[in-house]
């Protein structure tokens, strides 16, 4: 009687659905993993543009994003691949 109660409880749709908010939160954080991982790597290649012809006043504020948004894509795609 008790190994019905608890496979009942397994199939409730609240149950079912908290599983398919944990496999698509999963799934979201894993593609935001890759795509950061990535953007680390790839980022740099922008700076070249801006540094070739040396920084003017303007470009400078977009250089440095562009360091902050490298530094968020390194911390963030950081455990890529681990699994």
């Amino acid at each position: 009687m008790m190994s019905s109660a608890s496979s009942t409880l397994e199939r409730t749709p609240i149950r079912l659905g908290i599983g398919l908010a944990s496999n698509a939160a999963r799934l979201t954080a894993r593609s935001a993993q890759t795509v950061t991982f990535w953007a680390a790597i790839l980022l740099p290649l922008t700076y070249l543009p801006l540094l070739h012809g040396g920084l003017e006043q303007a470009e400078i504020l977009r250089f440095a994003g562009l360091l902050v948004c490298n530094a968020f894509a390194l911390v963030a795609g950081h455990g890529y691949g681990r699994d």
